[in-house]
């Protein structure tokens, strides 16, 4: 299913254009050179303003077999200290069906919303009293989770970090990028993140900014996506900067779900 999930994405308008060359990576053991890599993606993240990026989503569960594949945008702003990430979803394919199917995961600080464009609902929630377990810096959590905003420190106080392989299988299986490094993380016993997750691939671009996450969970269940260069003719959507700040979008024929304080 996957295979003619992907075949059918590189027809559509937020598809990827075949990169450079082909090129497998070997995996290197190199504890200085991992601890360079994760210094220098904090350093691009604490000075980075805005970040967009077309974004491929996909999600297997290994109980049913069933995956889905979704096409939108990956989006980072920060305003002062206020940093805000969204997955903003637009397209739905599953086998060979594609369809419009709007639905956006917003970051704010430690409160996740969701949104769905069709039913008109916005659900807030807040994900964990844990600093470390309340972005989508922290491996394991929330939609689409991220190595964003964590310090290299606190990454390796929780996570195992060794130098990784790309993929062979899902969406990281079509980067050709021979500039791509791939971090192999596995959370510590008794970290938040070993309750869910058996470990999880990173690719990084030079300049230490993700390419791509692909995340296996205890269960089997596997959560990926790939954030794409901006090909010529693409732009995010019209009502990107609307859609990044629920809290304050049109509340008109909405329904608005938020935690009792």
């Amino acid at each position: 299913m996957l295979s003619t999930m992907l075949s059918m994405l590189f027809l559509m308008p937020l598809g990827c254009p075949p990169e450079a060359s082909p090129h497998t990576a070997e995996p290197v053991s190199s504890e200085g050179s991992v601890r360079s890599l994760l210094d220098q993606a904090e350093r691009v993240a604490a000075t980075l303003e805005s970040w967009t990026r077309p974004a491929l989503y996909r999600t297997e569960n290994d109980l049913t077999g069933d995956s889905v594949l979704r096409t939108g945008w990956i989006s980072w702003r920060r305003a002062m200290d206020n940093v805000t990430v969204g997955l903003l979803l637009e397209w739905e394919v599953v086998d060979r069906a594609r369809r419009k199917k709007v639905k956006d995961f917003i970051l704010q600080g430690p409160f996740l919303w969701e949104v769905e464009h069709e039913g008109k609902l916005r659900i807030k929630r807040r994900l964990s009293t844990d600093d470390s377990a309340t972005t989508l810096g922290a491996l394991g959590r929330g939609p689409l989770p991220l190595p964003i905003g964590m310090s290299a420190d606190d990454v390796l106080a929780k996570f195992t970090v060794t130098e990784g392989v790309r993929p062979n299988v899902g969406v990281l299986a079509k980067i050709q990028d021979e500039r791509v490094r791939y971090l192999q993380f596995t959370p510590k016993e008794g970290t938040p993140s070993a309750e869910e997750m058996d470990h999880a691939v990173v690719a990084y671009m030079p300049d230490g900014l993700p390419r791509g996450v692909r995340v296996e969970r205890l269960n089997g269940d596997v959560r990926e996506g790939r954030f794409d260069p901006i090909r010529e003719g693409q732009s995010p959507p019209s009502d990107l900067n609307q859609r990044m700040d629920p809290e304050t979008a049109p509340r008109e024929g909405w329904t608005i779900q938020k935690p009792v304080n």
